[in-house]
């Protein structure tokens, strides 16, 4: 017979048991990064937390025998603590692992309007960007579009005095990058009513000419303002805002010199828009012989192109490519297994086209949505035949080898086949792997890695910088913490994790790349940007 008291023990236990099961999947989550991604374990395990307190609130109503006035008393008490805190924070959007940013609520908005900044006239300033020079970063992970800086030898650490500050100031809100030619550095931000290609000064920061459009973009998650990141080339700018508006300005002015609207061309509408993209439209553009090459998607019922070629000085179209939705990665030239190709990250699939007329050369799935688990980064080539394909939400990585058909068979394809595949190594989610000899570097979900290219197995895994950017230089490498601090690290297999230097640059979320002129890095956030000189080895 059992006891009276233990059987009232039994409806307690049986309602405690979800609660507990909700605590002990949120552990789980935690502790064994149960989903291989911390954006997909974060939401899982709040929502798991305020399941679990719901359910003891209604085992508290119901069950816990508690008198009707202590009820209320914590219900009244529960509710005020809520509404005060709603009072005085606010959450400014997400981490890269969506972890909320939490800010006080009477602290001024990170994403200040900057409409009244005074400029500098162009005619004044002289701004010439058909002039290059070898020190010249123009465009999304650099001259060579491979997150890479070569001729540069920075110093072996960053002791007294350290880099240099030579100017910061607030900027508009946004994820685009710099390029940077001829001592001006190009972005594109967001302010007040519009989105904004603003000239700047490397230097000091002046700002030296803008050209606006109408675009405005928010998202709770990834927050406002353009993605992508401007292209100098020959003397003009090219940037896409937004809403798909595709722009070529002139570089000494500013001037517009021919405009695409993308989602009209291609049959979408803000709804389908918001749909498909969700995030925002973060391809940056690809200059290829006398053609501007960009990721275009549109509407499968309507019209739609995984790339377009424009004719770089007319904006005229050139190709299409066959039909397919775009990622947030952006397309590169490379030459794989003897074959100049642009390489682009599909929707669900890389795929290598030829630059002449975008026929299809090979494909591989790659699956993800760009409305969810996005594919953010761009194929990495790696020798003379493979090409690198990673992501994160627990996907990883895989080295493809792209291989050419002996002549007269079929020269205009080639075929592709996976070398390894790995769901630990390389798990990119907001950048991109660079490469140094044998070895590939990265944020893997957050977490600086080494992985080795030939087994794709991780070599070292140590440093928790969060969804930031990396930049090879030379025999080092420059991390930017989502935190927005930068850091000198040893871009070694044998030294894990090797801090030589670092320094707060930016406060807030920062998920923008960055760019290297000479030895001035420049780099920004959603609030504010500035440019350091780095200290480089004496005598160079």
């Amino acid at each position: 017979m059992t006891h009276p008291k233990r059987a009232r023990l039994i409806p307690h236990l049986l309602a405690l048991l979800p609660i507990l099961a909700l605590l002990g999947g949120a552990v789980w989550l935690q502790a064994t990064d149960g989903l291989g991604d911390g954006g997909m374990n974060n939401p899982f395990t709040y929502i798991a937390l305020l399941l679990a307190a719901g359910l003891y609130g209604l085992w508290f109503l119901l069950f816990s025998g508690q008198k009707g006035s202590t009820k209320l008393g914590t219900l009244l008490g529960v509710g005020a603590l809520i509404g005060a805190a709603a009072a005085v924070v606010r959450v400014d959007g997400f981490s890269g692992s969506m972890v909320p940013q939490w800010h006080w609520a009477w602290e001024k908005s990170e994403s200040a309007d900057l409409t009244a900044e005074a400029l500098v006239a162009a005619a004044e300033a002289g701004v010439d960007l058909k002039t290059t020079t070898p020190q010249d970063f123009p465009g999304f992970l650099g001259p060579n579009r491979n997150g890479s800086v070569d001729g540069l030898r920075l110093a072996p650490s960053w002791d007294a005095p350290g880099p240099e500050l030579l100017w910061k100031q607030p900027v508009g809100g946004g994820w685009s990058g710099f390029a940077v030619v001829n001592g001006v550095a190009i972005t594109h931000e967001e302010r007040g009513e519009g989105q904004l290609v603003v000239a700047r000064d490397v230097l000091t920061g002046v700002e030296l000419w803008r050209y606006g459009t109408s675009a405005t973009f928010n998202h709770p998650l990834g927050g406002p303002g353009p993605r992508t990141t401007p292209l100098v080339h020959d003397g003009l700018v090219y940037a896409q805002d937004s809403a798909g508006h595709l722009l070529c300005l002139e570089g000494s002015t500013g001037a517009l010199v021919w405009e695409h609207d993308l989602q009209a061309e291609y049959g979408m509408t803000p709804e389908l828009e918001e749909k498909m993209v969700q995030f925002g439209r973060s391809c940056s553009p690809l200059a290829v012989d006398d053609m501007l090459i960009m990721p275009v998607g549109g509407n499968p019922a309507v019209k739609q192109a995984g790339l377009a070629a424009f004719d770089l000085r007319t904006g005229e179209l050139r190709w299409e490519g066959p039909p397919r939705h775009f990622s947030h990665a952006s397309p590169l030239l490379a030459t794989v297994a003897g074959v100049r190709q642009v390489l682009v990250m599909n929707e669900e699939s890389a795929s290598g086209h030829d630059p002449a007329t975008g026929n299809l050369l090979w494909e591989y799935a790659w699956p993800g949505k760009t409305g969810g688990d996005a594919n953010n980064t761009s194929p990495t080539p790696v020798g003379t035949d493979g090409v690198l394909v990673s992501k994160g939400y627990g996907r990883g990585s895989s080295l493809l080898r792209i291989q050419t058909p002996e002549p007269g068979e079929q020269p205009s394809t080639q075929t592709v086949e996976p070398v390894w595949a790995s769901r630990r190594a390389l798990r990119t989610k907001l950048t991109n792997p660079v490469l140094r000899g044998d070895h590939a570097y990265s944020l893997s979900d957050g977490i600086l890695e080494c992985t080795d290219l030939a087994t794709g197995k991780r070599v070292w895994r140590d440093g928790r910088y969060g969804h930031g950017q990396v930049l090879l230089v030379g025999e080092h490498l420059l991390v930017l913490s989502e935190e927005g601090e930068l850091l000198l690290i040893a871009a070694d297999p044998e030294r894990e994790n090797e801090v030589l230097g670092s320094f707060q640059a930016v406060d807030g979320v920062t998920w923008n790349t960055f760019a290297l002129y000479g030895d001035i890095v420049l780099l920004r956030n959603g609030h504010e940007a500035g440019a350091w000189r780095l200290p480089t080895r004496v005598g160079e």
